[in-house]
């Protein structure tokens, strides 16, 4: 009983130092640049971790904010609402970060990525808000 529980305690003490770690790691958002056959890539902190041409832009984050998410994404917790609970800011942006290295909304500029993101929150609105 005694091995069960503090085996328990490590594995919990484990994932919190590791939670930790990848929160600490996560807070650098600087871009790092190489070259490679000729063409430009970067990486951008936890955001956009491949290198990647498209991450030499400016991320999701960078101009969609939580405040803007609630407004957009308001009644997504009321009772008549499916999956309450489920949908928020940060949840959107780390699945959003899988597909940044790929372009989604890091491809062109500023106005550009927010056109791309418009369409896409649109789209998802039209279809799980109430």
């Amino acid at each position: 009983m005694v091995t069960i529980r503090s085996a328990s305690v490590f594995i919990v003490v484990l994932l919190a130092v590791s939670t930790l770690a990848l929160v600490a790691n996560g807070e650098d958002k600087t871009i790092k640049v190489k070259k490679v056959k000729g063409k430009k890539v970067c990486t951008q902190g936890w955001e956009c971790v491949w290198w990647s041409e498209y991450c030499c832009n400016q991320t999701i984050s960078d101009y969609f904010q939580v405040y803007q998410f609630e407004q957009l994404f308001a009644k997504r917790n009321t009772p008549v609402a499916h999956a309450v609970g489920f949908w928020d800011y940060q949840s959107f942006i780390t699945a959003a970060a899988l597909y940044e290295p790929l372009g989604f909304g890091t491809t062109g500029g500023k106005l550009m990525g927010q056109k791309e993101m418009a369409a896409f929150l649109g789209h998802v609105a039209s279809k799980t808000s109430c």
